[in-house]
């Protein structure tokens, strides 16, 4: 009885090492791009390192649930999920979000040129958060990720006609609003923020 029990207590310590080993390769795998998406979903940049710990806590917790080969979206998931309820928390308590202006300016950098990056940033987040969430979604995949239709049908798991169509719609909700934005900032008198920015 108690080879028995050593031997249940040694495979239960080899079970948790593997899942610590596969936790950390899914965290190095994935932080850059749960950030992003995260800062790109709404989050202000100052709370995004948090959330980011939030969503690969989640992960941790659940990782018996979750499947092989499908780690990315379960992340993807949760970060969506952590982010709308961060927008909620932050929309009860009435906080506006601070611009981030300067805080990802790098030293030497010339300082008229990354304001004006920056400021172009804020004119972006303040477009995608005028895009319904759906298309939010497949837009920063494909237009600021990178990811092609089928990786997102995967990811968000929706049928890669239903990317198309979103996306088609989200572009052109895009275009509508930085119209918008351009016109209340006057931009026509001014370089266009978003030229640096081309749909694909």
């Amino acid at each position: 009885a108690d080879d028995a029990g050593a031997d249940d207590a040694g495979a239960d310590d080899a079970g948790a090492d593997d899942d610590h080993k596969r936790i950390r390769a899914i965290l190095d795998a994935n932080h850059a791009f749960i950030w992003r998406l995260l800062r790109r979903f709404g989050v202000p940049s100052h709370s995004v390192e948090d959330a980011a710990q939030e969503v690969f806590l989640v992960a941790a917790r659940k990782i018996d649930r979750v499947k092989l080969g499908s780690e990315r979206s379960f992340l993807f998931g949760t970060a969506i999920r952590v982010a709308a309820e961060l927008r909620r928390r932050h929309a009860r308590r009435g906080e506006v979000a601070e611009p981030d202006l300067l805080d990802t300016i790098p030293s030497g950098d010339d300082p008229e040129r990354a304001l004006s990056r920056q400021q172009a940033r804020q004119v972006l987040d303040e477009v995608l958060d005028s895009l319904g969430a759906e298309l939010r979604e497949v837009f920063v995949l494909f237009e600021l990720e990178g990811l092609e239709i089928k990786e997102i049908a995967t990811l968000v798991q929706i049928p890669i006609g239903t990317v198309g169509s979103r996306l088609r719609r989200a572009r052109q909700e895009f275009s509508t609003s930085a119209a918008r934005v351009r016109a209340r900032l006057k931009f026509a008198e001014k370089p266009d923020k978003l030229s640096r920015f081309k749909l694909r």
